[in-house]
């Protein structure tokens, strides 16, 4: 419950090292949280990585398309509209069905914010300028 009515939300800019080297100043709490979610866009392409906790670790379902169309605004009004009364993360599930979102199967419980995000964040490209959104949901 407590994460319920603490969700966060992080961006992070520059290229794919930069971002990363940000990321590990975070403790994310990953393994506690039931729902997380990851949002990278650069200038050519954007992805979502979602994380749903399950009995064997996190399924991760992904999109991958040219932009993400204000999608980090809606995952944003989502959080407040919600105002901590139930997990966000099942009402974020619904903001990102119409993407078609794509089961990759279930990984282990990431241990850092490197483990889960530094393929995504790393397949923009070495020089490329990107924005990483991180949101903790509950």
């Amino acid at each position: 419950m407590t994460f319920s009515w603490t969700p966060e939300v992080h961006d992070f800019y520059g290229d794919p090292e930069a971002i990363l080297r940000k990321m590990d100043g975070f403790d994310m709490e990953l393994p506690s949280r039931r729902i997380f979610v990851l949002l990278t866009e650069s200038a050519e392409s954007a992805d979502v990585r979602f994380f749903e906790q399950s009995a064997d670790g996190y399924t991760v379902s992904t999109w991958s398309g040219s932009k993400l169309d204000g999608l980090g605004g809606r995952l944003a009004d989502t959080i407040l509209s919600n105002k901590g009364v139930h997990c966000v993360g099942e009402q974020t599930r619904a903001v990102l069905a119409p993407l078609g979102m794509t089961s990759q199967g279930t990984v282990p419980a990431p241990a850092n914010p490197r483990a889960a995000f530094a393929h995504t964040v790393r397949a923009h490209g070495k020089e490329t300028f990107v924005r990483a959104t991180c949101a903790l949901l509950c």
